[in-house]
């Protein structure tokens, strides 16, 4: 039933459900950025990183601008990913949550994608400076962990768009 229209708030008759859909992928973005930090202290703790010298840039530079590209398709990738999914909910909110959790993991993929990438690139030419893009990733890892109200909000927001 195509209930886009309906004026009662997701909020109210779908709070549980958006409850836990937030606690899951606050438990998944939570889970990319530890990987990455426990990844990046062995580096620097157990095998010495931060204190050898610099072996090259080749692979630092290659690491560097994948990174971005990842930031890239961290924006755009999802927003494909909502605009089939809603086409395909036509207005179910448990659809719709459905759709939100995927493109939320998607985009966070690739945000730990291209920081794993620097984090090799660190190991092998230990350049500190490839820890940037490392600390960018993760700082849009944390953006994208939803709260009950930005979740809500996004669907208030979807099921009253008119589906293209």
């Amino acid at each position: 039933m195509d209930d886009r229209w309906n004026t009662t708030s997701v909020a109210e008759s779908h709070a549980d459900a958006i409850s836990v859909k937030c606690r899951i992928l606050t438990i998944i973005l939570v889970a990319l950025i530890i990987g990455q930090v426990v990844f990046a202290a062995v580096i620097v703790f157990a095998m010495n990183g931060w204190n050898q010298a610099p072996k090259g840039v080749l692979l630092s530079a290659i690491a560097a601008g994948f990174a971005v590209q990842m930031i890239a398709m961290a924006i755009f990738v999802p927003g494909f990913v909502v605009k089939a999914g809603v086409k395909k909910a036509n207005g179910d909110v448990d659809q719709l949550l459905g759709v939100f959790m995927a493109k939320t993991i998607v985009g966070g993929g690739f945000l730990e994608g291209g920081g794993l990438l620097n984090l090799v690139a660190f190991q092998l030419e230990h350049n500190k400076w490839s820890l940037i893009p490392v600390a960018t990733g993760i700082f849009f890892i944390l953006t994208l962990i939803p709260t009950p109200m930005r979740l809500t909000n996004w669907l208030d927001e979807v099921r009253r768009t008119p589906i293209e």
